[in-house]
């Protein structure tokens, strides 16, 4: 399994001989083993070449870059040959009753996640009883939807029932969630969702990007919402289970404390550096555990590898159903 190679320092991005290299100001030197990575993600200013972007190309080697706050700036993929046959499929499932099909899908399966979760902390804490209740009732709702608008309504009323249930699990004094915010996260909380969610993003784009996918072509979220929304109907099936639970976790046992984070005289509360470097390490060894589905185990990643290419071969016609990954615990 290919993992992610997180750059947090600036440098200059050099090809030695058939290798990557980053090179610091101060001369230090990091090695970057190309071999085993599909995925470099930046945090800070990065210069490279030709030479580089050759490189990555033939090793099929995406690299993203994010500020230090964890936005989304830009990316470069490896050149993608795309098949034309699949781009009309996907042109035509959006612009046909598959749209609707696919995106219930994609809420339906969101929802039973959250359930999953919910369930998972009742067991331990029986306090979330009324809510899942009440996502049941969405759930049960959801089939009656006959269109994209009231759909996405549907999807908001059951976050804002889903989040309302945080500040019942999280069992660390330190922390309050209240609500969730962004556009700036305003407390500790909402900066690892909103750090969390960025970087599962990245995954996920970054796997569509080396599908027969068109990431801009999406089922749920609105196409005007970023040029790649496709990312975001994937990333939020699996946000629950995957992001929400890593972080309600690592609060849980107190692996954060106010030192890890930046707060801004806005209101604002980021991650600081030693924040980052703590959920990343925690991230990354969540991607590389596995969970048995059918016969067969996949890590973490591979499972959001496994539900890109689910939704591709549903396109294709390779499966008849659309069936995308809900979690058992």
């Amino acid at each position: 399994m290919k993992k992610v190679f997180y750059l947090y320092k600036s440098g200059e991005l050099l090809r030695k001989d058939y290798s990557l290299v980053l090179q610091e100001k101060n001369g230090n030197i990091t090695y970057i083993p190309i071999e085993q990575i599909n995925l470099i993600i930046c945090f800070n200013d990065i210069i490279l070449n030709k030479r580089v972007l050759g490189i990555l190309n033939t090793y099929s080697i995406s690299i993203f870059f994010f500020n230090y706050y964890g936005d989304y700036i830009g990316r470069y993929t490896p050149k993608k040959y795309s098949d034309g046959k699949i781009i009309v499929n996907q042109v035509n499932s959006y612009c046909s009753e598959q749209r609707i099909y696919i995106a219930k899908r994609i809420v339906q399966t969101e929802i039973k996640n959250v359930l999953a979760l919910l369930k998972y902390y009742d067991k331990k804490y029986h306090l979330l009883h009324h809510i899942i209740e009440d996502i049941n009732k969405y759930l049960i709702k959801l089939e009656e939807v006959e269109t994209i608008e009231k759909l996405f309504l549907l999807e908001a009323q059951v976050k804002k029932v889903y989040y309302s249930s945080f500040d019942l699990i999280i069992k660390n004094p330190n922390f309050i969630f209240k609500q969730r915010s962004f556009y700036p996260p305003l407390n500790e909380i909402n900066a690892l969702l909103s750090y969390g969610y960025a970087i599962l993003y990245a995954n996920v784009l970054s796997d569509i990007d080396r599908s027969s996918l068109l990431p801009q072509i999406s089922y749920l979220h609105s196409l005007s919402k970023q040029s790649d929304s496709l990312q975001f109907d994937l990333a939020d099936m699996i946000k629950p289970v995957f992001i929400d639970r890593l972080i309600l976790r690592m609060i849980n046992r107190q692996q954060f404390n106010k030192c890890h984070f930046e707060y801004k005289e806005n209101g604002a509360c980021y991650l600081n550096r030693e924040g980052i470097k703590m959920f990343l390490n925690e991230y990354e060894i969540l991607m590389k555990k596995s969970i048995k589905i059918g016969k067969r185990y996949y890590s973490y990643r591979n499972i959001i590898t496994r539900e890109v290419y689910n939704l591709s071969n549903y396109i294709e016609g390779k499966n008849k159903d659309y069936k995308p990954y809900v979690m058992e615990w």
